[in-house]
């Protein structure tokens, strides 16, 4: 799944996954319209929804912050 993720991280900006500072907003790597792209890629690759409460700064700063965000959420559907 890591892997999967990286890939749609990638696709929206290439730069995302070199990045291994603290905060890829920052460092102008990520911005906001950035973030719905990546929102949209996720939930098409990955078939989930993302919901809106997920859609915060902290959940986006790192791409092992957004790994552990889908992660999670994925982890919610396999429970419900």
């Amino acid at each position: 799944m890591k892997e999967k993720i990286l890939d749609v991280l990638a696709e929206v900006n290439k730069d995302i996954i070199s990045y291994n500072g603290d905060n890829l907003f920052d460092a102008g790597i990520l911005d906001s319209l950035q973030v719905v792209n990546l929102i949209a890629e996720l939930e098409d690759a990955l078939d989930i929804d993302i919901d809106a409460a997920y859609v915060v700064e902290d959940n986006f700063k790192t791409k092992e912050a957004i790994i552990a965000m889908i992660e999670m959420i994925i982890q919610k559907r396999v429970i419900s």
